[in-house]
């Protein structure tokens, strides 16, 4: 779910430890088309994301294995495509083929391109799944179609051997794509949101890594990091102590279908509390580049930012210069408080400067993208359902 966000630019481990805690080194890299598209595109993605969300507007990388410490573990350390800190990627191995994919937390299904998707192929330049070169490609000949943020694929479900670095999953459900209507810097899409979200009806690879007792503890955690070629990581099977400070903090999951949980409030520093007037649910999601939320309570703290509403791009921009003034923004989860700060919330490309407050018309909850988690560690806790937050390192 990817986000998917937003416009342009927006078309995500670390051994600890443990013997099976595997770790995706994520590295960044800027976008190849630096352009900001017009308006009617950001249209398109409010379309696609309130799709995604069921809501109506009324209401070649080549992975590098280095073994840990402990002999035990495999690091998995690969380049990423990067629009501008809002996206991260990391190779995935499907039979014996790689490819790049997002690890989204706002969705649930696996899938790569097929060879008949000549749009992925052709336009997109994405790699495709030869299914006569895989000996345990296995093909349900199922229809499924799938809605996100910055599109829609429709193909066919089917099986396969998947390898997240050493971790290898026997007979994993995945989708082939022969149709897609938009372009991604990435391949394809590693969901980890729960089963009951999955169109293709599979049982999401997190699942079964769990099931076929490949990982230590049912939990995973994503570290992301900002303006560097070293975008972090993501952990499969625990996390990482050294990546935050302090003790984690811990919510509880509202609804086991994507990980959402109660946001206290947000507040612009200075400026008083903004709490929300929609029931105070939000949703962490790898998968969404921005901070999205209702229209009011995004006007007010763009507002509140100095931030100005652009109607040819239907953003809140900012003067570039006045960036280190801008005060932090405070989110209150589970007691306690953490914070984003400017560099992190305004998305520069060159000298245009936006707000990552997203509005979005009929949605009545928060949505926490990667400009909260570049500021902010997340552990997510499947057996227990909850996710543990921290300052990041």
């Amino acid at each position: 779910m990817n986000i998917r966000v937003i416009i342009l630019l927006f078309c995500l481990i670390v051994f600890v430890g443990g013997k099976k805690v595997h770790r995706f080194r994520l590295e960044r890299r800027s976008h190849r088309h630096h352009k900001i598209p017009h308006a009617h595109l950001h249209l398109q993605f409010r379309n696609a994301l309130r799709r995604k969300y069921g809501f109506t507007p009324l209401r070649t990388v080549n992975a590098v294995n280095v073994t840990s410490e402990s002999g035990k573990g495999v690091v998995i350390t690969e380049p990423l495509i990067n629009s501008y800190d809002t996206n991260f990627f990391g190779v995935v191995s499907v039979g014996d083929q790689s490819f790049t994919m997002q690890f989204d937390t706002g969705s649930s299904d696996f899938w790569v391109p097929s060879s008949h998707c000549r749009f992925c192929i052709k336009t997109c330049g994405n790699k495709f799944f030869r299914k006569s070169n895989s000996k345990s490609f296995r093909s349900s000949g199922t229809p499924f179609s799938i809605t996100y943020g910055s599109g829609s694929v429709k193909g066919i479900v089917a099986s396969d051997n998947v390898g997240f670095g050493d971790l290898k999953i026997q007979n994993q459900g995945i989708g082939l794509v022969n149709i897609s209507d938009s372009c991604s810097v990435f391949d394809g899409i590693a969901g980890f949101a729960f089963q009951q979200l999955s169109m293709t009806k599979s049982v999401p690879s997190f699942q079964q890594m769990i099931d076929q007792q490949l990982v230590e503890q049912p939990i995973f955690s994503f570290h992301l990091k900002s303006g560097s070629s070293d975008g972090g990581s993501m952990i499969l099977g625990g996390s990482n102590s050294s990546l935050y400070y302090g003790p984690l903090t811990y919510t509880n999951v509202t609804e086991a279908k994507y990980w959402s949980f109660k946001l206290d409030f947000i507040a612009v520093h200075g400026k008083g509390s903004r709490s929300s007037r929609t029931g105070n649910k939000a949703i962490m999601d790898t998968g969404t580049s921005l901070i999205v939320g209702p229209v009011l309570e995004v006007l007010y703290i763009n507002k509140d930012i100095g931030a100005e509403h652009n109607k040819t791009y239907n953003l809140y921009t900012v003067a570039c210069e006045s960036i280190p003034q801008l005060p932090i923004i405070v989110f209150g989860i589970a007691g306690k408080e953490f914070f984003v700060k400017p560099h992190t919330y305004v998305i520069r490309y060159d000298n245009f400067c936006f707000s990552a407050f997203m509005d979005m018309l009929g949605l009545q909850y928060w949505i926490l993208g990667d400009a909260f988690m570049r500021e902010n560690y997340v552990e997510f806790d499947w057996a227990r359902r909850r996710m543990g937050i921290a300052p990041a390192v």
